[in-house]
């Protein structure tokens, strides 16, 4: 639009391109002097004529059609008061890439073997990779060749090839083009079916009740895990949809006063400390939230969301009613509460905070080496980088502009503040009941929503999108009974993200047959044989396992296998500290990193490449902490 009122008879009109305009170091496109038009150039028709030596380009960035202005020299009177003398253009070597000369014929060749390698590779993954699943498919129905279903051994192998299989189609999910939600769904239902053929189901009646139980041990999992999710993704979906997180944003920005660096401390303290009370998912997910009513970039939003994952991990791991792992340990008296925070407080936070400013550096070093203040006299990059960086630049300024804006909290309406207070008193009753009575956390937080629903059903709470208009219809027609308030909870529950839902499943699903077959057991057994007694490199191994497959059956195993140690032993701590925060290592290695996946539509390499080596610091030196206080103390 800029460039349309800015160059409006310029037959172009693409953004930032760089034959046509460009923008200077202030990101604002030249006024319109710098253009001049010419009644005398070719053709009559004032076409605007851009002067190479008013926009940083050189003669050879020109068109070969390029031509001298109107008069010969300066293309008008108005011109040559302005410019001087137009030189004449420079020899060109002939054709250009556009032309289909110099480049553009001998590259052409090679950029396209390039390209139909790559369609090909795709292709030869996907086939590959398909074919796998459909070939062990294919075994379970048929029954054949019986050896591979009978031979314990042997079944476990496959079924851990398969699985690795799934994975690698996870982590390629932005090459192949097949999401991971579909990919996930498939591999768990492929790997139950070649489980129950081993049983028998249709021959024996054992094998029949054997089957039955292990997946009725699969599901009880999964749908805690998922009725516990989807309600915590309807609370804060709800106090989003009632612009709740609005009151938190004003406090961000203010604290932040324009610089968004200062977010990232801001953002992990404040899940750190949130996941300690509630858990490490409902953490995430808030923290997310906030992130999005934030004017950061992309970029920015991203790796913080992955700072997130690393806080909300470490901080489960040190609170009993935190992560998972810790609160089985907890609840079978392998730990106590109080030795817990006092011996796991530290090392949890060196875990979760140091990773801060490695991913803060990183940042600087990236935006530096796009040069995202540059001007446009040494900058010669393609359109896409081009808006890339005014990207950048843009959402500072906006994030500026609204830092500076001065808004009294007297003028925050009363619905966003109760939307707030009312969803945060319904996420922390879910740990109060649990420790108070022992209800189950997915009741808490089914019980939680329901409140949060009929709460704001009563207050007659109205979301941020309802124009004042149909607000006041409404209360018009609240004379006869119409029914619950229009566009309330209901509507905050349809964005709630389904294909995130069905991942958990399928990741679960799958992580449960590998349980049910004994391939877990088996390879926490190899651990202790390998580590021996070490309670460091074995917890350290297990850590790193977790970021792989669940940390559940992991700890479970360790629990069954050291079960006449005593309680508040280091094994215990160091486990409860590896497990939670050696999740954070991968995006599917804890929940909280696959709600990032789900929720940001990041990719499994990107997390890897981005977050993953500072998460794989973070969880060393926390481990590297908890023995320097044993040596200490």
């Amino acid at each position: 639009l800029k460039l349309q009122e800015d160059y409006p008879s310029h037959p172009c009109r693409r953004s930032f391109c760089s034959r046509c305009w460009l923008v200077d170091s202030a990101m604002k496109p030249r006024p319109r002097s710098d253009v001049v038009a010419d009644a005398a150039s070719p053709g009559g028709d004032g076409t605007p004529k851009l002067r190479p030596s008013t926009l940083g380009l050189s003669y050879e960035d020109m068109d070969i059609e390029d031509t001298p202005y109107g008069d010969g020299t300066t293309g008008g009177s108005v011109a040559a008061a302005r410019h001087p003398p137009a030189r004449q253009p420079l020899p060109r070597i002939a054709g250009s890439y556009h032309d289909g000369g110099l480049d553009g014929t001998q590259n052409a060749p090679s950029r396209r073997c390039f390209r139909r390698s790559v369609i090909t590779v795709r292709i030869l993954v996907k086939i590959a990779s398909m074919g796998v699943m459909g070939a062990v498919l294919l075994i379970a129905i048929t029954d054949w060749p019986p050896w591979v279903l009978e031979d314990n051994g042997t079944r476990n192998r496959v079924m851990s090839i398969l699985f690795g299989s799934g994975l690698f189609i996870v982590a390629i999910e932005d090459v192949v083009g097949i999401n991971k939600s579909a990919v996930m769904l498939l591999l768990a239902a492929t790997m139950w079916t070649f489980l129950a053929v081993g049983y028998h189901p249709t021959e024996s009646e054992r094998g029949a009740h054997k089957l039955h139980k292990e997946l009725n041990h699969g599901l009880l999992d999964v749908g805690a895990v998922i009725l516990f999710l989807l309600p915590a993704m309807g609370i804060v979906e709800a106090i989003d949809h009632f612009d709740g997180f609005a009151v938190v944003t004003l406090a961000i920005r203010r604290v932040m006063a324009g610089d968004r660096n200062r977010l990232m401390p801001i953002i992990c303290l404040l899940t750190f400390f949130l996941s300690s009370v509630i858990d490490n998912l409902t953490a995430t997910i808030v923290a997310l939230k906030i992130l999005r009513n934030v004017s950061i970039g992309e970029e920015w939003r991203r790796e913080c969301g992955g700072l997130a994952v690393m806080a909300a991990n470490a901080g489960g791991a040190w609170s009993p009613i935190g992560d998972v792992t810790t609160t089985m340990l907890w609840i079978q008296g392998k730990i106590t509460a109080p030795k817990t925070v006092t011996w796991l407080f530290l090392p949890s936070f060196v875990a979760g905070v140091l990773p801060l400013a490695g991913i803060s550096w990183q940042l600087t070093r990236r935006s530096k080496g796009r040069g995202v203040k540059y001007t446009a006299r040494r900058h010669k990059g393609t359109p896409e980088e081009e808006i890339e960086m005014a990207t950048a630049v843009h959402e500072q300024d906006a994030l500026e502009e609204h830092s500076e804006e001065d808004i009294p909290c007297s003028d925050i309406p009363f619905g966003k503040v109760m939307a707030l207070a009312l969803g945060i008193f319904c996420i922390l009753l879910v740990p109060v009941l649990k420790i108070m009575t022992g209800l189950p956390p997915y009741l808490g937080m089914l019980l939680a929503l329901s409140l949060m629903w009929l709460l704001t059903d009563a207050l007659g709470l109205q979301p941020k999108e309802m124009k004042e208009s149909e607000m006041e219809s409404q209360h018009e027609e609240s004379g006869i009974s119409q029914g619950p308030p229009m566009g309330g909870v209901v509507e905050a529950l349809h964005k709630v993200d389904l294909t995130g839902l069905f991942f958990f499943a399928g990741v679960l699903l799958a992580v449960g047959a590998l349980d049910s077959a004994g391939v877990l057991r088996d390879y926490a057994t190899f651990l202790v044989a390998t580590c021996g007694h070490s309670p460091v490199a074995l917890c350290s191994l297990l850590g790193i396992s977790s970021a792989f497959v669940d940390n559940v059956p992991l700890v479970e195993a360790a629990i069954d296998m050291f079960s006449d140690t005593k309680a508040d032993d280091p094994l215990w701590q160091l486990l409860a500290l590896a497990a939670g925060t050696g999740g954070s290592l991968l995006s599917i290695g804890s929940i909280a990193g696959v709600t990032l996946m789900s929720m940001e539509g990041i990719g499994f390499l990107w997390y890897a490449r981005n977050v993953g080596p500072w998460a794989l610091i973070g969880f060393m030196m926390g481990i590297m902490t908890y023995q320097l206080e044993r040596l200490i103390f």
